[in-house]
């Protein structure tokens, strides 16, 4: 795992199933060295041994913290943001009634561990720096998002796709592409089009041409890419059948009248 990523999880206060979810995501994900990808919330139940509601929840709430991202709508791709743009501290609820102090417990009393000088991040300093916790806010950005995120927010469209075009796709399939894009409200962008090669790339290694994969996805309006779907696909088509030439053939070109002496009637005599 990433130091950054594995510093930004030791110091975000989530609970056990939420960080399930987030090692769930950078495994499919980074571990593959892949950006943002189509993660059903059954897929992370099954994994996680939890109920889908309850894991569409959770990850609602890791999106409102920013520790993931998703691209597109409620269906899009998802993956671990930057751990420089999470919310580190979420809003505290009060715990602590006025009938707190007559519990009696057994044992030595639990210490408190979030002072006012714990570590917190703050983007004001070096990352995870102790300062007060009245100090502590969501990390701001110079331009309003970060580089990493403009980046893959900005749109890219047919001339970037040319220039950066590993397996030499056509200029009318690439704006069929682009047109099944905008048809599904899914903009592209540099992350996105990364993403789609590689995919193309591991069509290659099963014996698909690129060009081919990415005309079945066109054909079929897809936002996303399933290598074992088109894969399948293409290996299930029949192979052409060579025509059939029959020895009984050239009847039509017989002459059935020769040698034999013609009548008045029309007929033939032997």
């Amino acid at each position: 795992m990433d130091n950054q990523l594995m510093d930004g999880l030791l110091a975000i206060d989530l609970s056990a199933r939420e960080m399930k979810i987030v090692l769930y995501v950078a495994k499919a994900t980074i571990n593959f060295g892949a950006g943002a990808q189509r993660i059903p919330a059954t897929d992370i139940a099954k994994a996680i041994h939890a109920h889908p509601d309850t894991v569409s929840k959770a990850v609602s709430s890791l999106l409102r913290r920013r520790v993931l991202f998703r691209e597109g709508g409620a269906r899009g791709d998802i993956g671990v943001n930057d751990p420089k743009d999470w919310v580190y501290v979420n809003d505290p609820k009060q715990t602590k009634t006025a009938n707190s102090a007559e519990v009696v417990r057994i044992g030595e009393e639990s210490k408190q561990t979030k002072t006012a000088g714990s570590l917190l991040y703050s983007k004001k300093e070096t990352p995870y720096v102790n300062l007060p916790s009245e100090d502590v806010t969501c990390p701001p950005s110079e331009s309003g998002q970060s580089p990493v995120k403009a980046e893959r927010k900005a749109p890219f469209g047919k001339v970037a796709m040319l220039a950066d075009n590993p397996h030499d796709l056509s200029e009318a399939l690439i704006a069929d592409y682009l047109a099944v894009r905008k048809a599904k409200r899914a903009p592209l962008t540099a992350r996105v089009w990364s993403t789609l090669n590689s995919k193309l790339e591991q069509c290659k290694a099963f014996g698909v041409q690129p060009d081919q994969a990415l005309a079945i996805a066109v054909e079929n309006g897809w936002q996303g890419f399933e290598v074992d779907w088109i894969t399948k696909r293409i290996g299930a088509q029949p192979a052409p059948q060579a025509k059939h030439h029959s020895r009984h053939h050239g009847f039509n070109d017989r002459d059935y009248t020769a040698g034999l002496a013609s009548r008045e009637d029309g007929t033939y005599a032997i």
